[in-house]
């Protein structure tokens, strides 16, 4: 599996249970990068929102009103916050059924086992 394709996953994990801001889906990406031993910068994972944005695996979504409303596309990445400050946006993702779909199906490259533990089999990976 190619390093983005497994950042995509986790960040897809990240956003399939709730409405996730910048913040919250970069904790929760740190946390399994950081089981793999490896570092995902703030960049991969807003490119990894804009592909899953764009494939229809995700949306975009503002919060500020008592009804979510949808954003059109990915919105631009100076609205959408940072990962490092709590409450900076307003903006956040969810998965879509198709998204949900991906997501449950199996995935042969995950690289922690039913117990999250990282894989003994798993194999760093490619650029």
């Amino acid at each position: 599996m190619r390093r983005s394709e497994l950042v995509r996953t986790f960040v897809l994990n990240g956003i399939a249970d709730d409405y996730e801001n910048l913040e919250q889906i970069t904790k929760q990406v740190d946390g399994l990068s950081a089981g793999c031993g490896m570092t995902i910068q703030s960049s991969e994972i807003l490119e990894a929102l804009g592909d899953l944005v764009g494939a229809g695996l995700a949306k975009a979504y503002q919060l500020s009103s008592n009804q979510p409303e949808e954003i059109i596309g990915m919105p631009p990445t100076n609205e959408i916050g940072s990962p490092n400050l709590t409450t900076a946006s307003d903006i956040y993702f969810w998965v879509t059924k198709k998204g949900m779909d991906v997501q449950l199906s199996p995935c042969e490259d995950w690289p922690f086992d039913e117990n999250n533990r990282l894989r003994s089999d798993r194999s760093p990976p490619e650029n």
